[in-house]
Formats: C-alpha cells, structure tokens, sequence
C-alpha cells in the first residue's frame, strides 16, 4: 500500500506541474508499478486491452468518418442557424443537446460525435476552439446523470443493488437532479466560462498556412468589406457585369447577406441589397469602385474571409513549365479552376499595374484563391510548385448515409443489443472503412495516440489501488471518521470522496468499492441506504478536474488544454456538482 501510494502521490505531482507530458506520466507510473511488484505484467497491459481505450479508438475513427462524409458541417450549419452566431447561445444549445444525447448513450459517444462539429464551427465563427470544447466536454459528463444508464457508475450501481437483493432505481430516478446539474454547468460557462476557459489565439485557426500567408504578403492590409446600400447600381448586376477585375483590378473574394449566409462566389449569382461584399485590391481603387456604385464601407474584420471550403495557396511558376510567355488572361484561371490571382510577384516586386496581360516568367510567385477541391489542382500539376502546404481533405457527401447509419449502428448495438460500448463503436468504425468513407490508412490515422497512452497508462493505477488494498483503506477510514457529523455533512463528504476517487481510479472500480461500503453504514447516520448509493453513482461521474476521464482525455489535444486549464475550470464546477447533488438529495429524496 506504501509504495502505490507514494507512485500515485508521485504521478498527480508530475500531471500538475507538467514536468513531463501527461501520456509519458502515465507509462512510467504504469512501468514503475511493474517495476514495483505492485501489479503484474498482465495487469499493466489490461489497460490496452480495456473497454475504454478501444471506445476511444472506435469513436475517433467514427467522428474522422463523419467529418470526411460532411455529416458534421451540416449539423454545425444546423446548430448556428438555431442558436445563432453569439458564442454564448452557441455553448448553450450545443451543452443541451450533448447533455440529452449522453442521458441515453455513453458519453464519450455524444463528445465524440460534436467533436468535429465543434471544430468546423471554431472554424466557421473565428471562435477560439479551447473554449469550446471543455464546456461540451463537461456537458457529455452531466448529461451521463439524466438517467440511470447515462453513466457507468449509474448502470454497476443497479446492478450492485440487484446483487444485494434490493429493488433498483428507475431510468428516470435521477432525471430531477441531472437537469439541475446539467443546468449548473451551463449556466457556469455562461456567467464564469471567460474567466475560467483559455481563449489564446493561437489555439484558433488563425495560425494556419493560408491566414499567415495574407500576413507574410500583405494581403489583409487590401481588404475591404463594401455594404450594397438598396440604392446602388450595383444591385442586379454579376460581378463580370460590375467589370470589378477589368476596370477597377479588384478581385472578389466573399460576398455575405443581410443575414450574414454566404454566397457561392464561383457560381453565377447577382449582387442584391444589404449584401456585404469583401474585395482585395488598392485603397484608391476601392475608393473609385465604390463611389461609381453608391457602395460604403463597412467596418468589417478581415477574418471574416476565412472559410473552411475556401482558401489561398502560393505557387511558383517553374522553368520548365508551359505558363513561361503566357499571361494571366491567357491561362483564364476562373472560368477554368474556379480561382484567380490575388498577388503577382515577378523580378522581386508586386506587380501592380496591368497583372492580366502581365507575361509570366520562370521563378514567378502567384498567389491564387479559391475552393480547395479547385486549388488541388495546382498542388498536382507539374506547372506549379506550391509553397504553402495544401492541407485538404476531399469531402465524400455521397458517403454521408453510411457514415450516420454506421455511427448509428454502433450505438444500436450497445443500447439494443447489450454489446460492450469497445466492441459497439468498434463495429461502427469498421464498417465505415468498408464501406469506404474512410480508407484503412486514414482510419490509422485519426487516432490520436496520446490519448491512448494516457489512458492506457492511467487505468493501472486504479487496479493497484483496489488490489493493495489502499482504496479500501482510505475509504474505510473516512467513512468511519464522519459516521457522528450531521446527515447533509456526511452526504457531502462522501461525494467529495468519490469525486477524489474518480480521479485515480475508474468510476466503476469507485462505486463497486464504495456501494457495499455505504449500505452497511445503513440509517446508523441517519441517511437512508437509497440517497447514500444515488450520492455514490452520481458523484462518481464528478470527473471535472484532472483529463483523466476518457471525454477529457479525448478532447485534451484538439483543445490545446493543459492540466492547470482543468484544473481551473473544473475546481469549482467539482464542487458545485458535489454541493448540488447533496442538497437535492438531502431535501428532496429523504
């Protein structure tokens, strides 16, 4: 027991303080358990045999699956349009629909799932995807104690008192006090969500290739945004008819209406009032574009070009290639690819006068904007060498059936059938690959193995807890020491342990350790059996402060989070959890 327990003492200082990375904290708290005798070689690998670990993987490979089919972008579509675009109202509705999703499936299952929902909308709204993720993180946990088989504490502690001979709950008993909770927690990121949640830029997209590029060139300082007033000529006419690149060399790189949709650029449409167009291109010529067309400018973020279907690639023109001698008009990019030319660099200058009949020369340097299925096309042909790396995957909508029906199907498998959620979600993720919305390799690659190893790693220190004996003693003693405290005292100091124990070890082993434990202790505290074990479960699920649960696991790397982030955010939510579910029961379940 001395010596887990000085390991365990020993790995929660190293998390903390982030001496090492958390994923190699893990294997050497797992090795040094082994090195030890504390658990045997069999033990230190179950972790990567276990249930959690192959979930993970299954629903990393699921979610990759989803996004690539664009299953994903159109719910984050469907989500801005019902909340909005306030990051608030966004938080709000995505925490109500996770949390009711995880009331009836695995948690990791609803994280999961909205976690490439997230992203593309972190990506669509310019929102800093680190204070995103953790609130629909922790909302999945709540979401876990609307019913009794949301969580796995919930599901082992029916199953605990069957064992025993008494009558379980019912899948709605905790209904009442898991929407208080989920309540809390949205209400939490609502009113302390900026205090508490890191927001730094340079978690956000704003760091990606294409968006330094508009700095390395300058680019962002030739932006401009231009309202359509109901008065102006403009209105009916196509961007060829307003002659914006012929007359006045400006290229058209967005255009948004009133309600702030996005237009199609590269299709034909016409212009109409109350629509924000953004053009690049020299501060006179916008002047004189927008006095001929009774247009005004709009004080408008630059950032609101960026688009994840569009964006910008460098490219130089080799010596060899066929472009030497022809000139931009020549090669008609947009009537062909879909993109046009928004920087000529040529004999170490920007070309600024006459760029369409401008001849090109080996060396020369273009800067193209457009689709990135449409820019592909200049990463593959040999009269380009691109610069700027293209990172584009290729959307498969037609996919999108089978990707939902395989996500779906996995679910039915643990919810209908009973299969283990590992082997449920596994099943779906296979079938994706299958069924070819994702190849084996890509399947290799969207999961993200230092999740793996964290949990992989953490989940024997649990097992050397309950086989040495040290969970037992400590939960044997504290229980003991409150045994004379006052009932709402007792019933608050034992979720504050079994939130300390759902941090070392699973919530399971936690509740299978303490259940037994509390049944004994019976109405000698003066707290009936039933609210002492819901007290168990339901704190059992209180994971919010260290990302050694499998949603904040998950979510860790994509969020860009340290463990002092959890730690911050988590702390107080850890204890209103607690101070929520004691009153409730205390007052209400007695």
């Amino acid at each position: 027991m001395e010596v887990v327990l000085g390991i365990l003492a020993v790995t929660v200082v190293l998390i903390v303080t982030e001496v090492f990375r958390i994923d190699v904290v893990a294997l050497l708290a797992l090795l040094a358990l082994v090195w030890t005798g504390s658990i045997s070689p069999e033990q230190a690998r179950s972790g990567f045999a276990s249930n959690a670990v192959l979930a993970i993987i299954g629903v990393m490979i699921m979610g990759r699956g989803l996004f690539r089919s664009g299953v994903t972008e159109k719910i984050a579509s469907f989500i801005l349009q019902v909340a909005g675009r306030g990051k608030r109202r966004i938080l709000s509705t995505v925490s109500i629909t996770v949390g009711i999703m995880s009331g009836f499936m695995q948690n990791i299952g609803a994280a999961a799932l909205f976690l490439p929902v997230m992203t593309g909308i972190s990506k669509r709204e310019q929102i800093p995807i680190s204070s995103l993720l953790m609130p629909m993180g922790f909302a999945a946990l709540l979401g876990g104690t609307l019913t009794m088989v949301g969580t796995s504490s919930l599901i082992v502690l029916n199953d605990l008192l069957t064992a025993q001979g008494l009558d379980p709950f019912g899948l709605f008993t905790v209904l009442p006090i898991g929407l208080l909770l989920l309540g809390t927690g949205i209400l939490y990121f609502f009113v302390v969500g900026p205090y508490v949640l890191p927001s730094s830029p340079k978690m956000n997209e704003s760091a990606s290739p294409g968006k330094k590029l508009l700095n390395v060139w300058g680019l962002s300082d030739s932006i401009f945004t231009l309202r359509v007033p109901s008065d102006s000529p403009l209105i009916g006419q196509s961007p060829e008819e307003s002659e914006m690149g012929a007359r006045y060399n400006l290229n058209l790189l967005r255009v948004f209406g009133s309600n702030g949709t996005s237009y199609d650029i590269w299709e034909d449409f016409h212009l109409d009032q109350g629509q924000k167009i953004v053009v690049q291109g020299h501060a006179e010529d916008v002047e004189q574009f927008a006095e001929s067309y009774a247009l005004t400018l709009a004080e408008e973020d630059v950032k609101t070009i960026s688009d994840s279907k569009e964006g910008y690639l460098e490219v130089v023109i080799p010596a060899r290639s066929q472009l030497v001698g022809k000139t931009i008009r020549d090669l008609r990019l947009r009537e062909k690819h879909n993109t046009q030319v928004v920087l000529f660099f040529s004999e170490s200058q920007v070309v600024e006068d006459n760029v369409a009949d401008r001849k090109i020369q080996a060396g020369d340097t273009l800067v193209l904007q457009g689709k990135w299925e449409n820019l592909q096309f200049f990463d593959e042909s040999d009269d380009y060498i691109t610069v700027t790396p293209l990172k584009y995957d290729q959307k498969k909508p037609e996919k999108a059936w089978l990707a939902v029906g395989s996500f779906a199907g996995a679910i039915a498998l643990v919810l209908g059938l009973n299969f283990s959620i590992s082997m449920g979600f596994l099943s779906g993720a296979l079938a994706m690959v299958l069924g070819g919305v994702l190849t084996i390799e890509e399947a290799y690659r969207a999961v993200e193995w230092k999740v793996i190893f964290l949990i992989a790693g953490l989940i024997p220190i649990g097992i050397a807890m309950e086989t040495s004996g040290s969970a037992a003693l400590i939960a044997e003693t504290l229980v003991a020491a409150v045994q004379s405290m006052p009932p709402y005292l007792i019933l608050f100091i034992l979720g504050i342990l079994m939130t300390i124990f759902s941090l070392i070890m699973s919530n399971v082993a936690a509740t299978v350790l303490m259940v037994p434990l509390v049944l004994e202790m019976g109405g000698a505290v003066g707290l009936p059996s039933e609210v002492m074990v819901l007290q168990v479960g339901l704190c059992a699920a209180n994971s919010f402060i260290l990302p050694t649960h499998h949603v904040n696991a998950l979510l860790m790397t994509p969020g860009g989070y340290r463990v002092n982030d959890y730690l911050k955010a988590g702390s107080l939510l850890s204890l209103l959890f607690v101070t929520v579910s004691t009153t409730v029961l205390y007052f209400f379940y007695m």
